[in-house]
This record gives C-alpha cells, structure tokens and sequence, in this order.
C-alpha cells in the first residue's frame, strides 16, 4: 500500500500583516504541518503530499516560497496542482519539483509508487473563480487510463467535479465535468478523485469513480443550501487527510482547528 497526506487550500498571502482578515494563514499551516511532524510515525508509510490548490491567496512568489519553506519539514514529495487563486509562474518556482509535470507552462503531471499512479491535472483558468479542464489535460488523462496497469490510480483535481449543496462554491466549480466524465470512461478500474475549492468534506461520484473534497487548513464555508446564503467563511473545523491508496483503502478527514 501507499500512503499519503491531503492537504488543500492554505491561503497564504505575501504579508499576512497587511491583510485585514480574521485569521493568519502563515500561522496556521505551520501549526498544521508541527502537529502532523509531531505524529508522523502515527500515519506508517507515507510516499507524498498530495495538495490540491489555492497554495496562494494573492500569487504573489513570497506566499509560495513560504508555504514550501514549510511544507518541506515533512521531507516528502510534494505532489501539488493549482487552485482558482494560484499563479502558475510563482508557483511553478517551488511546486514543480516533485512530479513529472508535462508541461512547462501548466500543472499536469504524474506520480507513481510501486502500487500507485496519481495524476495531477491543472483546472486553473488565471483570473476567473471557476475551473475548466483544457484538452491537453484531458488527452493526458485517456492516454494514462487507456494503458493496462495494475496500479490503483488517483486523479487530483481543484474544483470538484460535483455538487456540494453550497450555491456560491457550485456556480464556480469545474464547469466541463461532463468531459472529464466521458474522459474517465476509459479507465479499467474505479479511480479516486481528490479534489480541494470547497474548504470542506463532501463526497459523491462520477460515474463508477469517487469524488473526495479536502478540508481547508485555514477556513471552512458553512453548509447552507439557501440561494441566498451568506458567503463568509468559518475560522473551524479545518484539518487535512489521509489516504491509504490501496484498492480496498481509505481517506479520512483529520482536524486541526487551533487559531492564532
């Protein structure tokens, strides 16, 4: 088996002391990264991190640099893809070191363990709050699912590829999930989609496939159907995941809601 940490939307900011805002990303995923460092042995074998986005709040190169600085006290591959509020250019400078990105310009990548094949494809649409799936990402996908293979595969994504009942974070979600759909069709196995954006835990399906949304380390959105439902955030829960990539596997949510 393969085991990895899920982590998703830090939201750091180049000087978190000029932005008026309840809370201090910075702080918070260094807490969240200390506690995990402080029971790593508690989790076994782990072969990586996977994070799913929104890295950066502002894409400014000191939001990235600093999030790396601490992310790599947990001395393993960081194994990222963009969210709606990342910047590909200073991202790449410390996101791409880890994977076989196939693109120079976007986050579409793979990652293989002895058991495991993670695709890492980019929904980013730099400017806009909603995510789209180009065809080169998708193309790379078929090839990789139309190739026999006994791995178990993980696909990790921004924006979900469902709904999650919360009318604001719906409307910006990935908006060709019906192309991915017919994408997925060519995959021998059900595969599971890790997916961040919604700054909380949502499951559903695609098809045959599983579709898994990471807590946030920072803020959570409150559940509330409503059209009409206020869009502020909570300052908790917050955590991250595991996930035990085997075929009969798990992912489950871990919390770290201690604030500043």
């Amino acid at each position: 088996m393969s085991g990895f940490l899920h982590l998703s939307d830090f939201h750091l900011v180049e000087d978190e002391t000029l932005l008026s805002r309840a809370f201090n990303a910075k702080y918070i995923l260094k807490n969240t990264i200390d506690k995990i460092v402080d029971k790593k042995k508690d989790f076994g074998n782990l072969d990586g991190v996977i994070i799913t986005g929104d890295i950066s709040d502002d894409g400014s190169t000191t939001s990235y640099s600093d999030a790396y600085d601490i992310l790599k006290e947990l001395n393993l591959p960081l194994l990222a893809i963009p969210g709606n509020h990342d910047l590909r250019e200073p991202m790449m400078k410390y996101f791409a070191k880890d994977t076989n990105i196939q693109n120079p310009e976007f986050f579409d990548w793979v990652y293989e363990t002895s058991d495991t094949l993670i695709i890492g494809l980019d929904t980013l649409v730099e400017g806009q709050n909603h995510g789209m799936l180009r065809s080169e990402s998708l193309n790379l996908l078929f090839e990789k699912l139309s190739q026999p293979t006994e791995k178990n595969i993980i696909l990790t994504i921004h924006h979900p590829p469902i709904n999650t009942g919360i009318p604001f974070m719906d409307e910006i979600g990935l908006k060709n999930s019906d192309e991915l759909s017919e994408c997925l069709d060519a995959a021998k196995q059900p595969i599971r989609i890790l997916c961040g954006h919604v700054h909380g835990i949502y499951q559903g399906s695609l098809g045959i496939h599983s579709v898994v949304t990471a807590p946030s380390t920072c803020t959570r959105f409150s559940f509330n159907r409503r059209v009409d439902a206020p869009k502020g955030f909570k300052l908790f829960p917050t955590g991250f995941a595991y996930l035990d990539s085997s075929s009969n596997g798990f992912w489950t949510p871990l919390t770290t809601s201690e604030q500043k």
